[in-house]
């Protein structure tokens, strides 16, 4: 699979959503995970070196060139090694993650909060896909992954506390039926329905919490691996079930990568522990 990835890099280094377009920062990272998972280094130097021109000036990563915003794939740039990516460069990118903080959420997220009566809900506790807006399940899950990824590298009590916070924001916007749903758990009385690759992603996020705690999410990801329809959604289940001890059968043939990054997030899930440790070594 990782040979089918390579052939898709672009002349600029990076990797296209689907052969034949631009460079993306979001896929382009996905495949050099899969890269390190699968001990696989071919194209590494070219993809990092256009991870590294695209970084802006305040240490995020914009979604494209052409784009004047950072946004939430700065956490997964912060993914990259630091070795790899730079050891200046990774650490702008940690403090983009840490000053990107509850202060930016918008008053109509604490509304919607208030509205939807969550426990412990606090807007400012996760992530958002774009500044100044509220927080959702997956920007915050990456973050948490990659602020937990250098706490372990570089234990900093600042790094600490933006994790413990990402993941109070993941348990309290869990779904009644235990997974995640992309944002609010409940809203105006009405219970969400959770999906496979958010309950995936967050349970990757809160690997190490509680089992106890967690058991109604193994369960329901455990479900969803029975109904789930998509390449990327089985991808999360079998990290965040790995991640929290219920490993998974490879992923069945009837799920088809529909973009180059689908077929990332297959191969670092097919890559067993090695694949899990791009996340959470």
């Amino acid at each position: 699979m990782i040979d089918s990835l390579k052939i898709h890099q672009n002349a600029d280094g990076g990797w296209p959503y689907k052969p034949g377009g631009s460079s993306w920062t979001e896929p382009t990272v996905y495949v050099l995970l899969a890269g390190y998972s699968a001990g696989d280094a071919s194209g590494r130097d070219k993809g990092i070196a256009w991870l590294r021109r695209r970084q802006r000036s305040d240490g995020g990563w914009a979604p494209k060139a052409g784009v004047e915003q950072s946004t939430w794939v700065t956490a997964l740039a912060a993914l990259i090694p630091a070795e790899d990516i730079g050891e200046p460069e990774h650490q702008r990118a940690i403090r983009w993650l840490l000053e990107l903080t509850a202060a930016n959420a918008t008053y109509m997220a604490r509304i919607r909060a208030w509205l939807s009566r969550e426990k412990n809900s606090d807007p400012n506790a996760g992530w958002p896909w774009f500044p100044g807006t509220a927080a959702w399940v997956t920007p915050t899950a990456i973050a948490t992954l990659a602020l937990a990824k250098e706490n372990r590298r570089r234990p900093d009590a600042s790094v600490r506390d933006r994790v413990s916070s990402g993941r109070r924001f993941l348990l309290a916007h869990r779904c009644a039926d235990g997974g995640w749903n992309h944002g609010a758990a409940n809203a105006l009385g009405v219970n969400a329905q959770s999906y496979p690759e958010t309950t995936g992603a967050a349970l990757l996020a809160l690997y190490g919490a509680d089992a106890a705690a967690l058991r109604p999410s193994v369960r329901r990801a455990e479900e969803w691996w029975k109904d789930c329809q998509s390449a990327e959604g089985a991808s999360w289940l079998m990290l965040g079930l790995r991640a929290n001890g219920c490993p998974q059968a490879g992923i069945p043939e009837r799920y088809k990568p529909r973009t180059i990054q689908d077929a990332a997030l297959c191969a670092i899930a097919a890559a067993g522990d090695s694949g899990t440790g791009v996340f959470t070594a």
